[in-house]
Formats: structure tokens, C-alpha cells, sequence
């Protein structure tokens, strides 16, 4: 008679054997797909310190520069955009060029745009006509938009901010095992709160995390940063309340 040992691993097994958090079908480098139970590492990837410390640093130097005079050639919004790009690059630079930064599904690309441009469209035309006080919705009458409004919003907001929320901080929770849209979202309206703090600012939390299910959807910073210059747009495009 063969008696068949069967090792014991610590940690908790799925069907198919994906790590709860991990990318589906990949795990420490061998593939959940070959038919065998893998364990769960027992010892859990650290939590990314690091980049919260950055992002700490950044949103501090940020709102220290709104309390100093303005440069003529350094404004806080520019500023801003150069730290938000550029704090991430010594992560890339060792690593090199991020996966966010392919589009290798346009198809999946379009198709997420369109779902979160739309979804985004009819709860902004919903929120502008509830019965908020000013401190909540500011959004009145219709902006007018220029050229000069949209260039600011899509270079020095837009895309500075999805690369550091959707592809650095995205990525510094993915790779420590996270679930990262959620948390990211929260930072990213404890940001926008910090730097002008307002009760408005915190309901950033909501677009965010459809900005985050845009990078996890399409696995890229592209979709989310053209929705994110869309919703900015939207005060110009939809208008508030009458």
C-alpha cells in the first residue's frame, strides 16, 4: 500500500488556486492554471510605505506653495503637475516603462471611455440639481470653456494626477497584494482636501473610484485620464444648476 503525504502550506486556497488579491492566473512568477494548489506566501508583502511617505510630501509641498508667493515661472498648479509626474520616475527608472503606460486593448480602451463617460455625464447632470448648499455643489450657470481652460486641465491636471493615483499609487498597492481602486480614491480626496480644504473636495472619493475601475478595466492610464479631462469639462459642457 502507498501512502501519499500530502503537504501542508499556511494560507488560504481558492479554486483554480489565485491568491485572493493577486492577478488572476499569475502568482510570485508560476502560474495558477497548471493544475496544482499553490500556497499563499507566508510571509505577506509589506504595506507600501513608501509611496504614502511620497504622496505625503507632495500634496504637503503643494499646499506650502499656495501659502507663498507665486513665481512668475512656478505656479502652485505647475508645481503641481511636475511633482505628480515626476515623483514616480525613480520607481520607473529602476524597474523601467510601466505596463499602465501600453494601450494594448484598444478595443476594451474605448469601451471603458464610453461607460465611464456616460455614467459620469448622468450623475453630474443628477448632482447639479439636487438642493445642495454651496459648500457641497458650487457648480452654477455654465463655465465657459476656451482653449486655454482645456490645455490647463488635461496637462497640468488631468494627466499629471491619473499618472501618480492610477499608475504609481495603483501600482504600489497591486504589488504589495491590495485591492487598490479603493484606497486610492481615498487619497485621492484627502488630497484635493488638503490642498483647498472644502466639503466639496471630498466628494472627489466618487469619480475616483470610477477612474480606478477605468485603469483596472482597460490597464492603462490612458482611459482614465481622458475621463478624468471629460468630468472636469463637464461645468462647461453640462453646466450646473440654473
Amino acid at each position: 500500500m502507498v501512502t501519499v503525504r500530502r503537504r501542508r502550506f499556511q494560507g488560504t486556497y481558492l479554486p483554480g488556486g489565485d491568491i485572493p488579491g493577486s492577478t488572476p492566473g499569475r502568482r510570485d512568477g508560476v502560474s495558477s492554471h497548471c493544475g496544482k494548489v499553490c500556497p499563499l506566501p507566508t510571509n505577506p508583502k509589506p504595506f507600501p510605505a513608501n509611496p504614502l511617505l511620497i504622496f505625503v510630501a507632495v500634496i504637503a509641498a503643494v499646499r506650502l506653495s499656495l501659502s507663498l508667493p507665486s513665481a512668475p515661472f512656478l505656479s502652485p498648479s505647475l508645481l503641481a503637475a511636475a511633482l505628480f509626474l515626476y515623483a514616480p520616475l525613480p520607481r520607473y527608472w529602476r524597474r523601467g516603462f510601466p505596463a499602465w503606460a501600453r494601450a494594448t486593448d484598444p478595443g476594451r480602451s474605448v469601451a471603458s471611455f464610453a461607460l465611464l463617460a456616460g455614467a459620469g455625464a448622468i450623475a453630474f447632470f443628477l448632482f447639479v440639481r439636487l438642493p445642495l448648499p454651496p459648500a457641497i455643489s458650487p457648480y452654477h450657470g455654465t463655465v465657459p470653456l476656451t482653449a486655454a481652460m482645456a490645455a490647463h486641465h488635461l496637462l497640468l491636471v488631468a494627466l499629471p494626477e491619473e499618472v501618480f493615483f492610477r499608475g504609481y499609487l495603483h501600482d504600489a498597492f497591486e504589488e504589495a497584494g491590495r485591492e487598490p481602486v479603493l484606497p486610492v480614491a481615498l487619497l485621492f480626496a484627502i488630497g484635493h482636501f488638503a490642498i483647498a480644504p472644502s466639503p466639496f473636495r471630498l466628494l472627489t472619493f466618487f469619480p475616483a473610484l470610477l477612474l480606478g475601475w477605468g485603469r483596472k478595466r482597460s490597464g492603462n492610464v490612458y482611459v482614465p485620464t481622458a475621463v478624468h479631462f471629460l468630468y472636469n469639462l463637464f461645468p462647461s459642457l453640462i453646466g450646473g444648476s440654473p
